[in-house]
């Protein structure tokens, strides 16, 4: 028996509403994204302003006091290392997928890396099905995708010796920079931030000038040194310049017993717990005498020298 036409039509047209509606959807996800990733920076600066700060040369020709941006994690995705960035991703990005929800399903939860092989629309589409349920990703309330990392391909540059990764951010002290322009010329060449008193010069002069203009002189690229790691029960760490946090584990070069006495040297501790004013619990007594950092007393002569927090490699 032939199906009516009008049978046919009407599917055509329920088809036809369906691709609008999810078109539609599609859009206001992606304006709904955007006012989401806005409300995370605006909260991430907020929460960088409110313990302490650290010198970065920008402007003016001076060293300029700016909240720390953090150190970069890292990560391997298909035998190539990726770093953390703060920004919006990119298409060759991975990110760190938290949760996933299609047309036909419950959302799901955990956490995923994937490579974003284009973006259309707002939507970032994925190198393969994240838990089984979707190769793409859009920051909506209505199907609950979410993301909470952005890694980019890592470049790296060996200069004298020491190795910095590429890093999107605006230089600070000890970073590599890519010169451009100077002194009215244009060159191709790397130099180190130094800070002499309130002065951003460079580790090595160009035509005899160590001073870097940040209103004359220009460059495109920051890279950052690659801290030195740590293995510590059987777990990596790279060094931090922040104050410790739990789970971090820190250098400890004095403890005093409480009594008077105190014993000086180098232990690693893994910090357990934060207390009030800096205080520490540690996961062991530090040269035999205390399993608990004072840094907040005059008291007591407790003190370390370096932070290392955990890879994620």
């Amino acid at each position: 028996m032939q199906r009516p036409i009008f049978e046919e039509s009407k599917s055509e047209i329920l088809n036809s509403l369906y691709e609008a509606e999810k078109r539609y959807l599609a859009e206001r996800r992606g304006l709904e994204a955007q006012v989401e990733q806005l409300r995370k920076e605006l909260a991430e600066e907020k929460a960088n302003n409110t313990y302490y700060f650290k010198s970065t040369a920008y402007a003016d020709g001076c060293i300029h006091i700016k909240p720390p941006l953090g150190q970069p994690r890292y990560i391997t995705y298909k035998n190539e290392k990726y770093v953390k960035v703060e920004r919006s991703p990119r298409v060759g990005d991975v990110i760190n997928v938290t949760s996933i929800r299609s047309f036909s399903s419950e959302t799901k939860t955990g956490n995923e890396l994937a490579k974003i092989t284009d973006i259309v629309s707002k939507c970032l589409i994925l190198d393969h099905l994240v838990f089984g349920e979707s190769s793409s990703v859009v920051d909506d309330d209505y199907y609950s995708d979410k993301y909470d990392a952005v890694y980019e391909l890592i470049q790296r540059i060996n200069y004298d010796g020491n190795e910095y990764v590429k890093v999107d951010r605006e230089p600070q002290k000890g970073d590599l920079i890519h010169i451009t322009y100077f002194d009215d010329q244009h060159v191709d060449t790397y130099r180190v931030l130094m800070e002499d008193g309130y002065i951003p010069n460079m580790d090595k002069a160009i035509n005899g000038t160590r001073l870097f203009d940040f209103e004359d002189d220009e460059y495109d690229e920051v890279y950052e040194l690659v801290q030195p790691r740590i293995t510590y029960k059987g777990e990596q760490y790279v060094k931090v310049d922040r104050k410790p946090r739990k789970g971090d584990v820190i250098n400890v070069t004095s403890m005093s017993d409480g009594e008077g006495e105190t014993k000086y040297g180098a232990e690693l501790a893994q910090v357990l717990q934060l207390c009030s004013r800096g205080d520490m619990d540690l996961d062991k007594a530090v040269f035999g005498v205390n399993d608990f950092l004072v840094v907040s007393s005059r008291k007591y002569n407790d003190t370390y020298d370096a932070v290392y927090e955990p890879v994620n490699d």
